[in-house]
């Protein structure tokens, strides 16, 4: 006995669910730019910020140490620039009165040129020391709500580990990750609908928009397409979960389950076996385009509506093989086999 279905023409419609993170449009991880140990932690979750404050500060005693140095190089540089400057003038002098050769007012030029470049020296690395005592602050770089804090006060930290996650605004998105072949059919511009499911009201439907759509796999096989509200924004915080509903897809024409298929050699072939006249009859089938949600395969031709089609099984059949049609049963309460 085979397992078969007959096929029939008509239009399907189904829609597919996936599950959507909402975030804000404008959001930012903030850490240090260089390690150190933690000396003040200034805000917390929940506090508003504005840009340009000061959120958090590392430990400023090396970097103060280090501008220090490099101010005491610099004037020191400086003073032996001055020093350089009035020997060369002193030494052009006599060069005019032919009192000195040309090869020693050489040399005091040579001696100024190093005064020069030992000065850049210490003007860069006092430049660098600042730089480094303006990285030893984390600052908000716009208004917005601090989320998360991920550090505590004296704890010795890595340059780049976020400390704070700061967000804008109430402007928020959603972000769900897509299999490839759902990503294949839908572009920026394309409706959605989403759904919050609560304990204390019921699931509302809120309309999206994609408005961006990633153009790599993450994990090998899921893409992020990223939507957006379409009029008033839910009153949900950044961080909940939804369920993203995309438009229903419409197929007409033939389809066969994908366990019904014998994959072909070429692109786009394949093969089906149909029971006539208590035969199996291997039938040359060509296919659609992609794969309908409930796992069928759309075809172009090769079939007609009405036909039987093995949908079980079919890797150890062969054509020509003689076949009936499996009949189920089932034994309910009591009822004889």
């Amino acid at each position: 006995p085979v397992k078969v279905e007959v096929i029939a023409s008509g239009e399907a419609r189904t829609g597919e669910s996936f599950i959507g993170t909402l975030r804000a449009r404008q959001r930012a991880e903030l850490g240090f730019e260089s390690a150190g140990r933690i000396s003040a932690i200034l805000v917390d979750v929940g506090d508003r910020v504005r840009s340009g404050q000061v959120l958090a500060r590392l430990d400023e005693s090396p970097a103060l140490r280090r501008i220090e140095k490099a101010q005491a190089d610099r004037t020191s540089a400086v003073a032996a620039l001055a020093e350089r400057t009035t020997q060369l003038r002193q030494n052009e002098s006599l060069a005019k009165d032919q009192i000195i050769s040309a090869p020693t007012l050489e040399s005091v030029q040579t001696q100024y040129r190093i005064a020069q470049s030992q000065l850049q020296a210490a003007e860069a690395a006092l430049a660098l020391a600042q730089r480094e005592l303006a990285l030893s602050r984390i600052t908000a770089p716009f208004d917005g709500v601090i989320v998360a804090r991920n550090a505590q006060p004296y704890a010795d930290i890595s340059a780049g580990l976020p400390v704070f996650q700061l967000e804008a605004g109430r402007s928020l998105e959603v972000v769900a990750m897509l299999p490839e072949r759902v990503a294949a059919r839908i572009a920026p511009g394309q409706f959605a609908q989403a759904t919050a499911s609560q304990t204390d009201q019921p699931a509302d439907a809120m309309q999206l928009k994609l408005d961006r759509i990633s153009s790599r796999n993450e994990s090998g096989s899921l893409v992020q397409a990223v939507f957006r509200f379409i009029g008033a924004e839910p009153a949900l915080r950044s961080g909940a979960m939804v369920s993203v509903e995309l438009p229903a897809i419409a197929s007409r024409g033939l389809s066969v389950p994908a366990a019904a298929l014998l994959p072909g050699v070429d692109p786009g072939q394949g093969s089906v076996f149909v029971l006539e006249n208590s035969r199996l009859v291997g039938r040359a089938v060509q296919l659609g385009d992609g794969l309908l949600p409930d796992g069928r395969i759309p075809l172009k031709s090769g079939l007609s509506a009405g036909e039987r089609v093995v949908v079980a099984g079919v890797s150890f059949l062969s054509d020509g093989q003689a076949a009936v049609e499996h009949t189920a049963t089932t034994l309910l309460h009591g009822a004889k086999p």
